[in-house]
């Protein structure tokens, strides 16, 4: 649980991961030098639970290195982000853990339905698709994450360790995790429990519509590349990270080149020819505040 500045609803959180009936977890949570009451909830917690590890960063190192942070202090095969604005339902462990241990190491990220608004239903009332695919294809993977990526609320499921290990993580670019979903399809298979098993809580000052511009978007992900100039727009940078993360995974080489051709081919048809409501609306209020 990589967090900062989350007392509003980090005891809700902490409190539905903490009650889950599979207990054998390690939690640990990487306070981003918080101003608020986060830093003695936690130690408040972790002083009455043995399964909480707590650490404080000194200064704030922004949302990309310290969701990296989280996932250099794990040790266990399986490895799950969770925030101080997401809840667990109850069973949510167990039935995400029960799939990806049957399921064989061809499946790399296990994930169930979010309620959180606009993330469940599109504009004509059905549900917003979801980014799961079994095929063996990496770019057949790719494509359906690209052609239905939107909140990826996906990154709170179970994923493997290994894995997970050969990705970039969350980078210090805008939506990064977009990428980062790409490249875990690449990797593996990427499957879906059809309930709805995690709540997430919107906070209209935070993340991406607090950071509208470039620049303060930049220094949020990541203070240190807040002064960077990037000469890519938003959509450009996305793409290019895209293709780069085709180039450098540890695939076939056949593999690596039907995804450099999916990239363009997919992501453009896909905004040509409209998006799902939640995405739509992501990238204008990205593309709205783009400058070079």
């Amino acid at each position: 649980m990589p967090v900062y500045n989350g007392e509003r609803f980090l005891r809700g959180s902490l409190d539905s991961l903490l009650t889950q009936d599979f207990e054998d977890f390690e939690l640990i949570i990487s306070d981003n030098a918080s101003t608020d009451a986060t830093p003695d909830i936690c130690r408040d917690y972790a002083s009455r639970d043995r399964r909480i590890r707590f650490h404080q960063n000194e200064k704030n190192i922004g949302v990309g290195p310290n969701h990296a942070r989280v996932f250099e202090l794990a040790r266990a095969k399986y490895f799950k982000w969770t925030g101080h604005d997401v809840e667990c339902l109850p069973g949510m462990l167990w039935r995400c853990l029960e799939v990806i241990t049957q399921a064989g190491p061809s499946v790399v990220l296990v994930y169930p339905r979010c309620e959180v608004p606009d993330d469940l239903i599109q504009n004509d009332g059905t549900p917003v698709p979801g980014i799961a695919s079994a095929d063996a294809r990496p770019h057949r993977r790719l494509a359906t994450v690209l052609r239905h990526v939107c909140k990826v609320n996906q990154l709170y499921g179970i994923l493997l360790t290994d894995t997970l290990r050969k990705t970039r993580l969350i980078d210090s670019f805008a939506s990064s995790d977009y990428v980062l979903l790409a490249e875990l399809a690449m990797l593996g298979e990427l499957r879906e429990i059809p309930e709805v098993l995690l709540r997430r809580r919107s906070e209209p000052g935070r993340g991406a519509v607090a950071n509208r511009e470039k620049n303060a978007w930049a220094a949020w992900l990541d203070p240190r590349k807040a002064d960077r100039r990037d000469w890519l727009s938003m959509r450009e940078r996305l793409v290019f990270e895209y293709f780069r993360s085709a180039g450098r995974l540890p695939i076939k080489p056949a593999d690596k080149l039907l995804c450099l051709w999916s990239v363009p081919f997919v992501y453009y048809r896909r905004i040509l020819s409209g998006a799902t409501r939640p995405w739509r609306n992501r990238m204008r209020s990205m593309l709205a505040h783009d400058s070079r």
